[in-house]
């Protein structure tokens, strides 16, 4: 039930100027009363009108949550006397109110806004001093009618005060101008919401700011699904639906943001293509700079074989005829390529490059795109590795970007490149083009890189399909290995993983000590069979805690969807408890000891780590961390959460969307992680996501064992459908052209 009150403002507690949320004490006929919520910034002796329910907070008790928020005016002699003599008016105490309202009666606010010469006509009130008190009560006029003007058009408060707050008086232009600035200038507004603003406040629907600002948001739809670009016609088609708009009129617009420079159309393998000038260009110079690096070293043979007869005798690595061509590769060529599935040796020939490059006195940097997967590498090599943000010393995006879709900002690029001989970076089929771009630029020609991953993975979450697009281009010095190592007594993971890459039948009853199959044919069963592995059996098994055994499923929604098993896996793991905080979000319950995830790249997060003896600071927390809900801090509305690499970060309430919960995760999330066991539910898969890099992708993240449960016909035709989505890319073709020019 929601309720409307107006009162003044007596206090405010509390305000969080990043996002507004503010706790402020006001009082009315029946005293004093708490409220919270987004608001403006309120100054005591404000006269305010708010709507919203009751609810009472375990600490703090009965509080206002409120729903709508508007400035009142004071009516009546008495009321405008209270108002100023509150304070709100730098100058004007409870003395000079009631000269000023005795002289000029129900007309005083009017005087005191429009006619400072007969305001300075009071005693105590100077010209200078009445022009300053006209100021501040224009500059709160101003505030209550531009957010009086924005509720007329159902902007919500919290986005109203920013838009006041970034454009002042020029917000009305702004509006029913160019709703879609709002895009370039405020953090969080995407196309969606400017579009709607449009529609209130009448745009026309043709306008050419929201035709270039619909094209540019296609634009950007493509680049989250991973396209460097689209074909014209399919760009053309999603505009249509996305504006309503005819063809003609969108395929004029494609080509006047081409004549901008905005966009670029080119030719692709015969087909008309249209991409982002940003993603145009960066990919081009990422394909410069890989050929730049690919230059071969001067090594004598002589040197290489006694380094590799060294390192084989003075150590347990052995090299077969592929490694050793890997080896080679790494140390003679400026870049190489090693590719591979699981156990095929990858680490063995990462730590025998590593043992000459130290032999050779040159400095060696260690990387991989996640923390996860760094960690991994560290403990296969015992030498530290680091994530290649932290690698490139990153420092965010520019605040003010306009375009969302621009570079990443490091320390280190090309006028502060890395201090490094060589740089080995690990599963690159997880760096997207941005990250490659940035790498590169940070690497000076002559500096050895080795890149190494499995290209029969799931490409990247971000846009590109850098690793294949390399490898497919023939340009850049590759070694596959195939022969398979890791197979250790009575282990079938690396070997099965094998079999699913090369298409092959996997009989679901053999049994197996680390490759297991539970048939379930019901939803139910299979809910049922999963917590029981998660709580239970494997963490005894494999010998971890259940917060490590992950559940990865195929897909979001359904019964065995993501969002269903996290609810049902929190119930079972983090139940509710006496004194353990919680929150609801409208994405769920969020419960100290949670676990979580970060479900898109913040570049501005802040995060500080301290062990004990080393503290750091910086920015960014990415898509797919994932971290323990340490603390709810109900007052100042703020998560703090402790990321598996031992950062901290704090989340207010109103950034909770961009976390969820992670006791099941998507196959994308889990990618560069390796995992003590994984549970797999396979039952109603939708078709498109039936497709064997994404069960290959999935089984590849257990370390000790890999449970399945549901059925094994879904599993197989898994196993049989070797296609995936399509995702346009072209560094490749960027690669063989650069090839072919001297």
């Amino acid at each position: 039930m929601t309720s409307t009150i107006q009162g003044t403002v007596e206090y405010v507690i509390h305000r969080n100027p990043a996002n507004g949320y503010s706790v402020v004490e006001i009082s009315d006929e029946e005293g004093l009363l708490t409220i919270v919520g987004t608001l403006p910034e309120l100054t005591p002796g404000e006269l305010i009108e708010v709507e919203g329910s009751f609810v009472t907070h375990p600490t703090y008790g009965e509080q206002l949550v409120v729903e709508h928020f508007a400035f009142c005016r004071p009516e009546g002699v008495r009321a405008v006397e209270r108002y100023l003599a509150s304070g709100i008016i730098k100058g004007v105490g409870p003395q000079l109110a009631m000269r000023i309202v005795s002289k000029f009666q129900e007309d005083t606010l009017a005087v005191m806004e429009n006619a400072p010469d007969q305001l300075a006509t009071v005693s105590g009130i100077s010209a200078k001093g009445a022009r300053k008190i006209q100021a501040q009560m224009l500059e709160k006029k101003e505030m209550r009618d531009a957010l009086l003007y924005m509720d007329g058009y159902g902007i919500p408060l919290p986005l109203a005060t920013r838009i006041f707050e970034r454009y002042g008086a020029a917000l009305y232009t702004v509006l029913t101008q160019n709703p879609y600035q709002l895009i370039d200038d405020l953090t969080h507004v995407g196309f969606r919401i400017a579009d709607e603003i449009a529609r209130r406040t009448g745009l026309a629907e043709d306008s050419a700011f929201r035709i270039t600002s619909g094209l540019h948001y296609a634009m950007m739809q493509a680049l989250e699904a991973g396209h460097i670009f689209l074909p014209f016609g399919s760009l053309l088609a999603y505009a249509c639906e996305l504006l309503g708009l005819p063809e003609d009129i969108l395929a004029e617009g494609i080509e006047n943001l081409a004549f901008d420079k905005r966009f670029v159309i080119r030719e692709v393998a015969g087909v008309r293509v249209v991409y982002l000038a940003t993603y145009y260009y960066m990919e081009m110079e990422t394909a410069v700079r890989l050929k730049e690096l690919g230059r071969e070293i001067p090594l004598s043979e002589e040197l290489v074989d006694r380094e590799i007869g060294r390192i084989q005798a003075d150590s347990e690595l052995q090299l077969d005829e592929q490694q050793l061509l890997a080896f080679r590769l790494a140390v003679t060529c400026g870049l190489s390529v090693i590719t591979g599935g699981p156990g095929t040796g990858k680490t063995t020939v990462i730590s025998a490059i590593l043992r000459f490059f130290e032999k050779q006195d040159m400095t060696v940097e260690l990387a991989a795109p996640t923390g996860r997967a760094a960690k991994r590498i560290t403990e296969a090599t015992g030498r530290p590795a680091k994530t290649i943000h932290r690698l490139l010393e990153y420092m965010g995006k520019p605040e003010n970007a306009a375009d969302p879709d621009g570079p990443l900002r490091f320390t280190r690029n090309e006028a502060n490149p890395l201090e490094a001989d060589a740089v080995i970076v690990d599963e690159v089929s997880m760096v997207d083009l941005p990250l490659m771009y940035s790498l590169l630029k940070a690497i000076l020609p002559g500096t050895r890189v080795v890149l190494v991953g499995d290209a029969d993975q799931l490409p990247s979450v971000g846009p590109g399909n850098v690793l294949k697009d390399i490898i497919r281009s023939g340009v850049i010095r590759t070694t596959a290995l195939s022969r398979i190592y890791r197979q250790e007594a009575g282990s079938d993971i690396v070997v099965n993983a094998h079999r699913i890459n090369q298409g092959e039948y996997i009989d679901p009853s053999v049994k197996s000590n680390d490759f297991v199959f539970l048939r379930r044919s019901a939803a139910e069963a299979v809910q049922d069979a999963v917590i029981r592995l998660v709580s239970r059996s494997l963490p005894e098994y494999v010998g971890a805690d259940p917060s490590e055994i992950q559940v990865i499923s195929p897909t979001r929604k359904g019964p065995l969807g993501v969002e269903a098993l996290n609810r049902i896996l929190q119930n079972a793991l983090n139940p509710p408890a006496e004194g353990k905080k919680e929150r609801n979000f409208p994405k769920g319950t969020f419960r100290v000891g949670d676990k979580l995830m970060q479900i898109k790249n913040n570049y501005q997060k802040e995060w500080i780590s301290d062990d004990g003896f080393t503290r750091r600071s910086g920015t960014g927390v990415f898509n797919g961390d994932i971290g323990t809900l340490q603390e709810i801090r109900f007052f100042t509305e703020e998560l703090v959460i402790l990321f598996d690499d031992d950062r901290k970060a704090v989340y207010q309430f109103a950034e909770a969307e961009e976390l969820e919960l992670a006791y099941a995760i998507t196959v994308h999330k889990a990618q560069g992680s390796e995992y003590p066991a994984v549970v797999l539910p396979l039952l109603n898969v939708p078709a498109p996501l039936m497709t064997r890099p994404l069960i290959y992708t999935a089984v590849t993240r257990a370390r000790s064992c890999v449970c399945l449960v549901g059925s094994p016909e879904v599993f197989q035709r898994m196993v049989d459908n070797n296609t995936e989505q399509r995702r346009y890319s072209s560094l490749h073709l960027q690669l063989m052209d650069t090839a072919e020019k001297p």
